[in-house]
């Protein structure tokens, strides 16, 4: 039964299917863009990495926290940063205070830098008393490291110390992550942080302790703390950011991964040491006789001869670990690793073995500037907030014996982090003396690189000269400073 009544017109049999693919039409797009079979695991961006952040910032200080704890490369990092970042003798300050004729006011600067020395001593920084200004300083690193940054409370007046100025350390899990909405004029919180309508931190709000310490015994109080007497230490990175990341975000999964495998080759390592005994039956369906049920031999020792019964065959456990292939697998990893973490996966592990004097300097050198990027943010949000605060108040309290007038002209400090030895000093010392020569640097700029003051090592040359000559010795020519033919002459005697 025809359902149409017009005839249509004939078509060409359709022809077989063919595999061949044709040619995609040339279109003006980034492939890239688009996730397919083997480029997956993102998706086109519908939101902003400050909203992502601000929901999966539990997840990742969770890991990192749990990283920290118990993998031997995660703790290393924390401990590059503390070492590189602060250093042993922490980020110093020193004072560049000015006359108006542009000559430095040298006893202004001593002055200063001498009351910075004593509310660092430990005990005086901090309101839990536990602490000098260079242990908080740790603190703040580990905190950079492993949450994304650091919170720092100020308190001042009367019952905080001498200089009438201390400071707290604030825990991460204070913060209210939870709190995020809209206030009114165009006001709005977002994370525990309150902004104006142009992105500018107004308050923090955190709680008097965080949910987990129960043994308080009273119920949490959440508190707005203006942002006058909070501090927030971020490695800023992306634009509009509100909350750091851990320093190993990129780098967590592959940690777990290496310290799982490790775990497992050396399980497998000491199943191989052991030297296990297995008896295998070689018919299955065979009954062994009354005198043979049991384990036909139990333990070894040395000298031992036994008989199996018939049918019964020893077969050792034979184990390939530990492998030569575990140590080049694990080192590629911990590449991959160390270049999330932004350093040398010679200093992350402390292995030298597969390193050469070139690519040693090469990789030194660009993770020294990554330390020296991380100290500058850390002085910059931390050491340049507190010593304007902490020099206000000490004027003020008159623990330093300076005019308060004059607040402008002594807030001038400068900050001297920790610098590092050459890989190659010889060359180096040449290349300096070179650059000194043709104008191309100056003592100051060869001093910072050490981490020094060339003022600092003026002072000290200028003591260990007038010691020579307090005590009648002779001073050393490489003082540079000339012999007026003193007791002790270093020219040679005279031929009589």
């Amino acid at each position: 039964m025809k359902l149409w009544p017009f005839a249509r017109r004939s078509e060409k049999p359709a022809s077989p299917p063919s595999h061949r693919r044709e040619p995609a039409l040339s279109t003006r797009s980034y492939r890239a863009a688009y996730p397919d079979r083997l480029a997956s695991g993102f998706n086109i961006f519908g939101t902003t990495t400050r909203d992502e952040t601000r929901r999966e910032i539990r997840g990742l200080v969770g890991h990192s926290r749990h990283a920290s704890h118990n993998f031997d490369l995660a703790r290393s990092y924390e401990m590059l940063i503390r070492r590189h970042a602060i250093g042993p003798s922490g980020i110093r300050l020193q004072m560049n205070v000015r006359d108006p004729n542009g000559s430095k006011d040298t006893r202004a600067n001593a002055t200063v830098e001498a009351a910075w020395t004593k509310w660092g001593k430990k005990g005086s920084p901090t309101i839990c008393g536990n602490l000098s200004w260079w242990g908080l300083e740790c603190q703040i690193a580990t905190g950079i490291a492993r949450e994304g940054g650091a919170f720092i409370r100020m308190y001042e007046g009367r019952g905080y110390g001498p200089f009438g100025f201390q400071v707290e350390p604030v825990l991460f899990d204070r913060l209210d992550l939870d709190l995020t909405q809209a206030l009114p004029g165009g006001n709005y919180i977002e994370a525990g942080i309150e902004f104006n309508q142009n992105g500018r931190v107004l308050a923090f709000h955190i709680w008097n302790k965080p949910q987990s310490e129960a043994h308080h015994g009273t119920a949490r109080i959440r508190e707005r703390v203006p942002a006058k007497n909070m501090i927030y230490v971020v490695v800023p990175e992306e634009i509009g950011q509100v909350l750091g990341v851990p320093r190993s975000s990129t780098a967590l999964r592959l940690l777990n991964m290496i310290e799982g495998f490790q775990e497992s080759a050396m399980a497998a390592a000491n199943y191989g040491a052991a030297q296990m005994l297995f008896f295998e039956q070689e018919n299955a369906g065979q009954q062994l006789s009354a005198a043979h049920e049991n384990t036909p031999i139990d333990e070894i020792e040395a000298g031992t001869i036994g008989m199996l019964p018939p049918g019964v065959k020893a077969t050792w456990s034979q184990s390939k670990y530990p492998d030569q292939a575990v140590e080049p697998f694990i080192w590629h990893m911990t590449t991959s690793a160390a270049a999330g973490l932004g350093v040398a996966p010679e200093s992350l592990t402390g292995n030298m073995k597969n390193s050469s004097f070139v690519t040693l300097r090469a990789g030194k050198g660009e993770e020294r500037d990554e330390w020296r990027m991380l100290q500058r943010a850390i002085y910059e949000g931390l050491h340049d907030q507190v010593f304007s605060r902490w020099l206000h108040l000490a004027l003020l309290t008159g623990a330093l014996a300076l005019p308060i007038s004059k607040f402008d002209k002594f807030n001038a400090a400068t900050w001297r982090p920790r610098g590092w030895a050459s890989v190659n000093p010889k060359d180096d010392a040449n290349a300096n003396a070179t650059a000194l020569a043709n104008g191309d640097k100056s003592l100051t700029e060869i001093c910072a690189e050490r981490g020094r003051s060339f003022e600092d090592v003026l002072d000290e040359r200028a003591a260990e000269v007038a010691a020579f000559q307090k005590r009648g010795l002779p001073v050393p020519e490489w003082l540079g400073v000339l012999d007026e033919g003193t007791p002790g002459d270093h020219d040679p005697p005279q031929k009589e």
